[in-house]
């Protein structure tokens, strides 16, 4: 809020503790870091996903592809992992755990790396047979260090039901 020619603000108290306000290299400190992490955004969804050798077996597996279609409406497609996915302004982060093992695992790779990202069903994650016939996989390739690799992803809000829910919105982010 501006109040004449100063600028006066809030800091919350938990913060304020910290500062020496004798000091105002101290409080343009924490605006300045306060305002450079406003800038940087940063979104975060709950998300399933698998690679796409990952859909191969899984398809062939009766009872994955069972849960996958007895699950519907609100079920969850085809997926080998499930977590949270990250998206900042370089790079996407997936970090969850194997839904056999219970093993932790994560993906980092930049933007940069992306190919191609594509809304929709293809000759892997098929419409009907391996998925919800409404809800659109995202699909990510990529080049790691040694390889092209195929992500399928469903993204939703965390106090979202379906799993998908968010993979537009999501592509619409690539597209900018």
């Amino acid at each position: 809020m501006q109040v004449g020619n100063s600028l006066r603000i809030t800091i919350p108290q938990e913060i304020a503790k910290h500062l020496n306000l004798d000091r105002g290299d101290a409080v343009e400190l924490w605006v300045n870091n306060h305002s450079m992490m406003m800038k940087k955004k940063v979104f975060v969804y709950d998300a399933i996903w698998a690679f796409q050798d990952d859909i191969l077996v899984l398809r062939k597996s009766l009872s994955q592809s069972a849960k996958a279609h007895l699950s519907q409406p609100l079920g969850m497609p085809l997926h080998k992992y499930k977590g949270q996915l990250t998206i900042e302004r370089d790079k996407i982060m997936l970090k969850g755990e194997d839904t056999d093992s219970n093993e932790p695992t994560s993906l980092l790779f930049s933007l940069e790396e992306v190919k191609d990202v594509y809304l929709g069903w293809d000759d892997t994650l098929r419409q009907w047979k391996d998925t919800r016939a409404w809800i659109r996989p995202m699909r990510i390739i990529f080049q790691d260090e040694t390889e092209s690799k195929t992500l399928y992803i469903y993204a939703k809000k965390p106090e979202a039901q379906i799993y998908g829910g968010e993979n537009e919105n999501i592509l619409q982010m690539f597209q900018k």
